[in-house]
């Protein structure tokens, strides 16, 4: 047998060390927000503290917002993959938009610093084409099928479920930023929730059978 054949392909090897290179720019990234805080945030200290050319930063990002955004999302990302495991049984509409938004709460709440860094740099940077917008349109799908499914089996009556989304989303931002701020915890931040939600869909029940 040719020695070689074990060997990856040189393709498949530069793929890895991009991934590796990535990663070690975004964990890099995270320990320079943590010991200097947003303001003391560089895409040159970035790149020393992950021991790479700084030039090889822009390789991966074409800017510090999208390196932000990257490290947001992918918290965000955890959060609701632990969420999806965990949902309550199908036809709980208000508990299970609940349960979701109190794992995003939770996973904020283990880094509110870092947190607060992540949304307040990311919170006005607008990317189309970037994972935050990817991760919204994910959410934005699984939100309203829920809300669509409860409709269909009727136990809920709904306006436009795109419409309902953006006042779900509203609720759930407004609060975590109350959160974030040290005006709730996380207990009342989810009754604050499921209060809200449960009032907009009763009032709407109410409305279709006056």
């Amino acid at each position: 047998m040719d020695g070689n054949s074990a060997r990856p392909p040189s393709g498949g090897v530069r793929a890895q060390r991009k991934r590796q290179t990535r990663q070690a720019l975004l964990a890099a990234a995270r320990r320079v927000l943590r010991q200097r805080g947003l303001a003391g945030l560089t895409t040159r200290d970035v790149a020393a503290e992950a021991e790479v050319a700084a030039g090889t930063f822009f390789v991966h990002f074409p800017d510090l917002n999208t390196l932000i955004e990257t490290l947001l999302d992918e918290h965000v990302g955890r959060a609701l993959e632990t969420a999806m495991r965990t949902l309550p049984p199908a036809g709980d509409l208000v508990g299970r938009l609940v349960h979701v938004a109190g794992e995003l709460y939770a996973s904020y709440d283990r880094e509110p610093d870092l947190a607060r860094q992540y949304l307040s740099a990311s919170l006005f940077h607008t990317n189309p084409q970037g994972p935050t917008e990817r991760r919204m349109a994910e959410f934005r799908r699984w939100v309203t099928g829920e809300l669509e499914e409860a409709a269909s089996a009727h136990a809920v009556v709904l306006p436009d479920p795109d419409l309902l989304f953006t006042a779900f989303f509203s609720l759930y931002f407004g609060i975590l930023v109350a959160g974030l701020r040290g005006e709730m915890d996380r207990a009342a931040q989810l009754r604050l929730l499921e209060a809200s939600l449960t009032r907009i869909i009763t009032a709407k029940r109410r409305q279709e059978y006056a």
